[in-house]
């Protein structure tokens, strides 16, 4: 899902770039690929980061993984309102390229999880879908 989420979000930044250049905003594309970039980062060492701080028992070592968490929202806070301040266009970029991944990743879920739950009506002899 991961993979199928940062594709998806790549297209769609892709073509929003066009747009921002179409319509007069070139520094919007840098901004849009860094949000990007950022997003993505962030989820895999969100992943790694869950695995190291799991016991096998299934249980989250909480502490050491909130901090994790919190360090690595407010760098990519940090970067989004810092350049909101210096460059506009390139802020706003950074903001709609982490908002277009979080939305995708949203997106592939709720399909992920409707697909599941159709599968498991027609295994469960319900009618077909």
């Amino acid at each position: 899902m991961v993979r199928r989420t940062a594709l998806t979000a790549i297209a769609i930044g892709i073509v929003a770039a066009g747009v921002a250049v179409l319509v007069g905003q070139p520094y919007f594309v840098p901004g849009m690929g860094l949000g990007l970039v950022m997003a993505i980062f962030n989820h895999r060492v969100f992943q790694s980061s869950a695995m190291r701080f799991t016991t096998p028992e299934g249980v989250v070592n909480r502490k050491p993984f909130a901090g994790s968490v919190a360090l690595r929202l407010g760098a990519c806070t940090l970067v989004a309102v810092g350049l909101l301040i210096v460059e506009q266009p390139v802020g706003w970029g950074v903001v709609c390229g982490l908002a277009l991944f979080q939305a995708t990743m949203l997106g592939n879920a709720v399909v992920s999880l409707i697909r599941y739950q159709r599968q498991g009506f027609v295994e469960e002899g319900g009618a077909d879908v």
